[in-house]
């Protein structure tokens, strides 16, 4: 650790800023998936493309049975619902495809927990147990990571709808405000890079959405007025992720600058190649450790310098933290929103028959 540094600098960088408020009371998957249970059964869990599966035909596959098939993808994440608790009960790492990421059931329960915690902030009245939520979910960004199994998860314990934009809807700018639309979207989780292109369409009205995350490391100075724009009241955050870590690593404002915290059970360190933190204002690799971190991922993982027993794993991203403790991610550096773009579903795979390009 460099020498000029103070005590106090030092304590800052590796834990106070570092660190998100410890974790409380949260639940098991098991008890994630046993809310879903009480969900009125003719209410629609999931919707991909032209096909659907209720909770009715979504349960019915975790328990053994087959109803005729709802298509590749949707009857792929009703697998990926079995995975999930079937790794729950054997208490093994569930792994996502062949992305090399591996989670544990705690670290899916944690960044379930805390997306339901976000989406709760921004929902007109409390979810009543006897008859679920009224949310419309859309997500609308990569499946080859744990935000899949996250979302599903979070959505299914709140007895909302889930929507999934096909690959098709995602690079169609107006394919996708159709989606919105015609769904009837409460809440979007997409990428910026997504996101950004609504700005070519002539000003789509989105009246139902109440909150907008964005995800990835860019922060585009454009998205918070223009999503504002398009649907008046709704509010907008940054939520830097990656797939070594289940869900969201850190969450800040929609403004522009990238500025991040870490969330509720996450580290965040900026290190240089040492494993030394770097001073504020200086850049350096972004490490992630903390609640919801890959039980295995392909990038491995480092011994925590600052906590015994501890394990961090190194991003591809870059960023530094201000005088005031935000961590600013480095989009210059760290972008590969490109190349997520051309990246197909891993978990689970998209077909022609299922695009539904009018929906």
């Amino acid at each position: 650790m460099p020498e000029s540094m103070s005590t106090v600098e030092r304590l800052r960088l590796v834990d106070e800023w570092a660190n998100g408020v410890d974790l409380y009371d949260v639940p098991s998957v098991e008890s994630l998936i046993e809310y879903g249970r009480r969900v009125p059964v003719l209410r629609t869990a999931v919707r991909y493309g032209g096909h659907i599966l209720t909770y009715a035909e979504l349960f019915d596959r975790l328990d053994g049975g087959v109803i005729g098939s709802a298509g590749p993808s949707l009857d792929g994440l009703a697998r990926l619902l079995c995975e999930i608790a079937a790794a729950a009960n054997n208490d093994s790492t569930l792994m996502l495809g062949d992305s090399g990421i591996g989670l544990t059931a705690e670290a899916l329960a944690a960044a379930a927990d805390d997306r339901r915690a976000v989406v709760a902030a921004h929902r007109e009245c409390r979810v009543d147990r006897a008859f679920g939520s009224a949310d419309v979910r859309l997500f609308a960004t990569r499946w080859d990571c744990a935000d899949a199994a996250v979302e599903l998860l979070a959505a299914l314990a709140d007895g909302a709808t889930l929507v999934l934009a096909t690959e098709a809807q995602r690079r169609a700018p107006a394919a996708l405000a159709e989606l919105i639309a015609t769904c009837a979207a409460t809440h979007v989780v997409a990428d910026a890079r997504t996101l950004t292109g609504l700005a070519d369409l002539p000003a789509p009205a989105l009246p139902t959405v109440r909150r907008w995350d964005v995800t990835g490391t860019d922060c585009p100075v454009i998205l918070s007025g223009l999503l504002r724009a398009v649907a008046a009241g709704s509010v907008a955050g940054f939520a830097y992720t990656a797939p070594e870590y289940a869900g969201v690593a850190a969450r800040g404002p929609l403004d522009g600058s990238g500025r991040v915290r870490p969330i509720p059970g996450a580290r965040v360190l900026v290190l240089d190649s040492a494993l030394r933190p770097v001073a504020p204002g200086t850049p350096g690799a972004i490490y992630l450790g903390g609640a919801a971190l890959a039980a295995e991922s392909a990038t491995g993982f480092v011994a925590d310098p600052f906590v015994p027993g501890g394990r961090l794993t190194r991003t591809d991203a870059r960023g530094r933290w201000t005088a005031d403790g935000w961590l600013v991610l480095d989009a210059a550096e760290s972008l590969d929103m490109t190349v997520a773009s051309t990246v197909t579903d891993r978990i689970i795979p998209v077909t022609d028959d299922e695009v539904d390009y009018a929906a």
